[in-house]
């Protein structure tokens, strides 16, 4: 891994799109606009942890026209 893959990869947000343990896509949040950013982000099918709120609007401040998997 180069330099520059490095520091992508410890800069990226380890929330994860599709759930490792059922493989939905949907997720779930108690109260996202007052819930602080350490809130945990839930798998709505199965309730398998995510990753966190903050993460989760780390995502979206880096988002671009292209999105990859």
């Amino acid at each position: 891994m180069t330099s520059v893959e490095d520091s992508f990869a410890r800069r990226r947000p380890r929330f994860k799109f599709v759930c490792e343990r059922c493989g939905s896509l949907s997720i779930k949040v108690a109260d996202p606009v007052t819930s602080p950013s350490t809130t945990l982000v839930e798998c709505a099918r199965c309730g398998a942890v995510r990753g966190t709120l903050g993460e989760l609007h780390e995502l979206a401040r880096q988002s671009s026209d292209l999105f990859e998997f």
